[in-house]
């Protein structure tokens, strides 16, 4: 038999506030610190702790600063190099200037060349503003090794440019293939800029200028086509048409160029529509359909070479506004990442120094805060104690008043639902005469009747696998086969537990009438059930069914000192063997009609059951408390199971 906590061993029970206690409540909160377990309770314990705790806001503290260098050398490197983009970028204008330059000379070149040498004025305009640009760009670029191979070369190149006119002036008969080599020279050196335009382009554009990069690339590579192809355009306007390889060339470069533009609007979007909408547009496409049709003859509104031209270089001149507007809003967009570069670093210097000044006042919080803890920390342990103390009390509660499967369920999840069950047997039994027992008795001496009475069937119901589902009045209501199934078992467990319990009632003395004998009536049933929790404030776990029901009507029905089952219980025990019945009759059940019953008489083989000493001492004691109120009374022990 389970021990009550009165009768438990002075061994396994400690008192609140004994240094026993408090020495063993610290050492299930000792912390582990590597290969030792430290108490924090103990005075090294204290000490190691509040060092601990010191030294526990440096690391963020160091971490931090760390961060915060890392961050400025971050910002400082992203400063110089936005700096230095900012140079690249200044560098890579010059050289598109230069390109723009070559551009402008070539095509003066081509008309020159192949419109009977008319525009020599314009051309040599052109010639002195290109030789401004590459004294420009050779003061710029003088310190810059990357490009000094291209500048040795361009020296050298007004004395090829002479030689090209004077080719032009002394074979006008071949004016077409002069004009070509004329471009052919132009293409290289434009080549050249423009593989030092892409290089830099690819060293800066990162951040948010890559896009406008990009773009201001794919113009100035469509600006190049498209120059070239003005070359064999003037030679079609020229000569009436071109060969299959000056009209290949064409269209090579022509396409191109308009691929370039069309690449333009994934990185800068409506940056050429102006373009598309002006009236030029539309005549540079007239003679750009004219010259892939290579018809001979005149065409409607361009019938001169020097018409084509003045159309081509008006469109190429919006081109290069379009340009101008990329190369702005790449300085405008790099003057902000140098701004934000500069904020930030500037931000960063003044997180750091506020850092400096905030961490020896953290230190000394934490040096405060931990001392207030240790002060506090006799009371959390007492405080600790306590709380086991009041948790075990509510689950010894808890499990007298659910079955402890519910408990467990209910402990881990917030609701238990009802559950079906196909075969359980159930067992109800009262006292007969208890209306005039009461009558004769007082409250106290029936209140002590019930509990010596319970006592005695709460001992005795132990040896069996039952849960005690009730007790209402005099009414004893127990069932087997819930919440945990036994199979076939329950209807076996209920009837011996019932002959038990005849048994030891016959031996049962009244308290307070010891010369009248207490006499009950028993009813068992078998069949399927509902189980489930009822109850928010006081849940209890109740029994649903027509089972229960036909279980109290044999109990209501039967006779003093006999157990009354069921048709269903004697099929049942039939089943199992070993049990002797005695049938009743028919009868009229209330809500049932007319049904078989019988008396449960006795279990084979098994000698008449007597009460044993302990129950003798347990029908006999009406004084002691019940088990639930030496559980509230354990004010100041712990159990120990």
């Amino acid at each position: 038999m389970k021990l009550s906590i009165a009768d438990q061993p002075r061994s396994r029970r400690i008192s609140i506030g004994t240094k026993t206690e408090t020495t063993e409540i610290m050492n299930e909160v000792g912390v582990r610190m590597g290969c030792f377990r430290v108490n924090p309770g103990s005075r090294e314990g204290r000490r190691l702790y509040l060092i601990q705790m010191i030294l526990l806001p440096f690391v963020p503290i160091i971490a931090l600063i760390a961060q915060s260098c890392h961050n400025m050398a971050s910002a400082s490197r992203a400063l110089r190099y936005a700096e230095y983009t900012k140079q690249q970028i200044s560098l890579t204008v010059e050289l598109g200037r230069l390109l723009v330059a070559f551009q402008k000379e070539r095509a003066e070149s081509a008309l020159y060349i192949i419109g009977k040498n008319e525009n020599w004025t314009s051309l040599n305009d052109t010639f002195s503003r290109t030789n401004d640009v590459l004294r420009n760009i050779n003061r710029t670029m003088s310190n810059d090794d990357s490009t000094g191979g291209m500048l040795l070369h361009l020296a050298n190149f007004s004395y090829i440019r002479n030689e090209i006119i004077e080719m032009a002036i002394e074979n006008s008969s071949v004016k077409g293939e002069i004009a070509e080599r004329t471009t052919s020279w132009y293409v290289n050196v434009n080549h050249y800029i423009l593989e030092q335009i892409s290089r830099r382009i690819g060293e800066t554009a990162t951040g948010d200028t890559w896009r406008l990069m990009i773009a201001y690339k794919y113009i100035l590579q469509a600006i190049e086509h498209l120059t070239i192809s003005i070359v064999y355009g003037l030679q079609k306007y020229s000569s009436g048409h071109l060969l299959i390889p000056g009209l290949m060339s064409y269209v090579e470069h022509d396409t191109l160029a308009h691929e370039y533009l069309n690449a333009i609007n994934h990185f800068a979007p409506n940056l050429t529509k102006k373009t598309e909408q002006s009236d030029v547009y539309g005549l540079m496409m007239d003679s750009r359909r004219h010259i892939y049709t290579n018809e001979m003859g005149p065409f409607d509104k361009i019938n001169t070479v020097n018409n084509y031209y003045t159309i081509m270089e008006d469109y190429v001149h919006l081109l290069r506004n379009c340009e101008s507007e990329l190369q702005e809003a790449i300085r405008q967009q790099l003057y902000v990442e140098m701004r934000s570069a500069s904020s930030q670093q500037a931000a960063l210097i003044a997180i750091l120094v506020l850092i400096l000044i905030i961490s020896p006042i953290i230190i000394l919080l934490v040096r405060n805060a931990t001392m207030t803890i240790q002060k506090f920390a006799d009371t959390l342990v007492l405080r600790a104690h306590e709380l086991r103390c009041e948790k075990g009390k509510s689950d010894r509660l808890l499990y007298q008043m659910l079955p402890p499967a519910v408990v467990r369920q209910l402990k881990q999840q917030r609701q238990v639902p009802a559950e079906n069950f196909d075969s359980v047997t159930i067992y109800f039994s009262d006292i007969v005469g208890f209306t005039k027992l009461s009558a004769k008795s007082t409250p106290m001496e029936v209140v002590n009747l019930l509990n010596t009475l319970y006592r005695l069937f709460d001992s005795r119901i132990r040896k069996y696998d039952v849960y005690k589902v009730e007790t209402i009045g005099d009414a004893y209501m127990v069932v087997s086969g819930l919440p945990q199934r036994n199979g076939s078992r329950h209807v076996a467990e209920i009837a011996t537990m019932s002959l038990d319990l005849l048994a030891g009632i016959r031996c049962y003395v009244i308290p307070h009438k010891p010369e009248e004998k207490l006499e009950i009536r028993i009813g068992i049933n078998t069949g399927p059930c509902v189980a489930g929790i009822v109850g928010t404030t006081m849940p209890r776990y109740c029994l649903f069914g027509d089972t229960i029901n036909t279980a109290s009507r044999m109990e209501s029905t039967g006779e003093a000192m006999k157990i009354h089952i069921s048709q269903s219980t004697k099929e049942a025990l039939d089943l199992l063997g070993g049990y002797t019945t005695e049938l009743r009759g028919s009868m009229e059940v209330k809500g049932k009609g007319l049904m078989n019953t019988y008396w449960l008489t006795g279990k084979d083989c098994t000698p008449e059951i007597q009460m044993d000493y302990e129950d003798m001492q347990i029908a006999s004691d009406d004084i002691i408390n019940p088990e639930f109120l030496q559980i509230i009374s354990s004010d100041n022990e712990i159990f120990y199971s």
